[in-house]
């Protein structure tokens, strides 16, 4: 992996960035995006709402990690709920599913807290295969709509980068 870049340098949230990069000819590489979420708790629940989630063709996985609950519920809104729970071991749940189909989706995470904890934090792992050119070249979109505003991480090969996300009020 030579290196990588995105554009535009300070995105909001939102905003799709532009990846482009150059590798080993017909190389295919592995694209990680990592971030967390704090929510609230209420009356003992967490939940977190992604309304359009754009998971894109190919290989790829999904990681969900909630701390300090008893459990986690990961449920996908098609035509038809599809959700699926996991207990906590040593209070800490997590979801992981590989080969997600393509689609767009909206995703809820809830489960119930620790007795008297006042936040959860959610910790997301999304990986995807990207393929370069026979030059070495690649080119990749990813839609920062699901993402909160602050720091995010892109790993791409073994570089990564620290990416941050400005609220925007317009969108």
């Amino acid at each position: 992996m030579d290196e990588w870049s995105f554009y535009p340098l300070s995105p909001c949230t939102g905003d799709i960035l532009d990846i482009t990069g150059k590798t080993e000819p017909d190389e295919t590489i592995t694209m990680a995006v990592s971030f967390s979420i704090i929510t609230l708790v209420e009356n003992e629940r967490y939940e977190h709402l992604f309304e359009k989630v754009g998971i894109p063709g190919g290989s790829n996985s999904f990681r969900v990690r909630a701390e300090k609950v008893h459990d986690l519920n990961f449920i996908v809104r098609m035509f038809a709920d599809f959700k699926r729970s996991f207990d906590a071991r040593n209070d800490i749940a997590e979801f992981y599913e590989e080969n997600v189909p393509p689609g767009n989706y909206e995703i809820v995470v809830n489960g119930k807290a620790i007795e008297g904890e006042k936040q959860v934090r959610l910790d997301f792992l999304a990986t995807q295969t990207i393929k370069a050119d026979s030059e070495g070249k690649f080119r990749q979109k990813y839609d920062t709509c699901t993402l909160p505003e602050g720091d995010f991480i892109v790993r791409i090969g073994n570089r990564e980068k620290v990416i941050s996300l400005a609220g925007n009020s317009e969108k």
